[in-house]
């Protein structure tokens, strides 16, 4: 675990930096677009929630634009980039922000077995996601590289009882992470993914009273924010200039954000394989790791 501290003098590589973000009508997604444009980004928002998200970009124009979008449906977002794209010439940081919790357990004992459960934590927060970064990915190669910054959630890692689709799905976001991290890199892409803890937004309703009570730590959305931006901006600081505690090149990275604060934890993850995987394991996944990424290697066999 690495303790990033932020450096707000990275900020000012954001000026004129054309941003697409999904889910950005409320919590930390609007809390997001404000940074960015506070900063001189240009951001193309989408989001279902037509008010709060018109409210937004009328107080934040010209540098906010609204799109109304569904994250889930791939023609949503892939009409969201293209207006992206066809005003600015360009996309430069991608942020798959959009996703929701349906706090009602499908595994609860008394649920009807009869009725099939809703899927859109998936749809929206997993599926939607890899929509996001197939899209952002097209147009980041046709700007010459960039930033996708993903984000999911303490449950992305970590288990937690009464919400098993939401974690199933926000593990998903990671995976999205770690399948693309290493073929987007050579692109000039940076691939990081965000897991904040408890955050105060609409989401936590349910558990805040006794959270607060404890004296547990709570991150405001303006925080994971921040973390989005270190992810966004870690890269492009002149002559090796980064966050403090922050590897370069900031990619393949997942940012922990707890009590406000951000840290870096993949890194230590993967330095503790032998440990945790055991060492003559560790070197045999080293090998089949090395073959899978060897040039003319694939997994497509109408590639072979």
């Amino acid at each position: 675990m690495t303790h990033i501290h932020f450096d707000p003098s990275l900020l000012e590589s954001l000026n004129d930096k054309v941003v697409v973000l999904t889910g950005g009508a409320t919590g930390i997604g609007r809390s997001c677009i404000q940074q960015l444009c506070e900063n001189g980004a240009k951001v193309i928002f989408g989001d279902v929630a037509e008010a709060p998200s018109r409210e937004i970009e009328c107080r934040l124009s010209p540098n906010a634009q609204f799109f109304k979008c569904d994250s889930a449906n791939y023609s949503d977002q892939l009409n969201l980039f293209k207006t992206a794209f066809q005003k600015h010439g360009r996309v430069d940081i991608v942020i798959a922000n959009a996703g929701i919790a349906i706090h009602k357990d499908p595994f609860d004992p008394n649920a009807d077995i009869n009725e099939a459960p809703s899927m859109k934590e998936v749809e929206v927060n997993t599926i939607g996601a890899l929509f996001t970064a197939r899209i952002g990915m097209h147009y980041l190669r046709r700007s010459g590289g960039g930033d996708l910054v993903l984000v999911s959630s303490i449950a992305g890692f970590k288990e937690c009882g009464g919400l098993v689709a939401y974690t199933a799905s926000k593990h998903g976001v990671v995976g999205i992470m770690r399948g693309l991290h290493l073929t987007a890199t050579p692109e000039n892409i940076r691939v990081n993914v965000i897991c904040p803890w408890m955050t105060k937004t609409r989401l936590v309703r349910g558990i805040e009273k006794g959270w607060y009570e404890k004296g547990l730590p709570a991150n405001e959305p303006e925080d994971v924010a921040r973390s989005i931006l270190i992810c966004a901006t870690a890269n492009r600081g002149q002559s090796g200039k980064t966050h403090g505690g922050a590897r370069l090149p900031f990619a393949g990275k997942i940012l922990w954000v707890a009590g406000g604060e951000s840290y870096e934890i993949e890194d230590g993850i993967q330095s503790l394989e032998p440990k945790w995987l055991g060492d003559k394991n560790s070197q045999v996944l080293k090998q089949g790791q090395e073959y899978l990424a060897s040039a003319g290697t694939s997994w497509d066999e109408s590639k072979l």
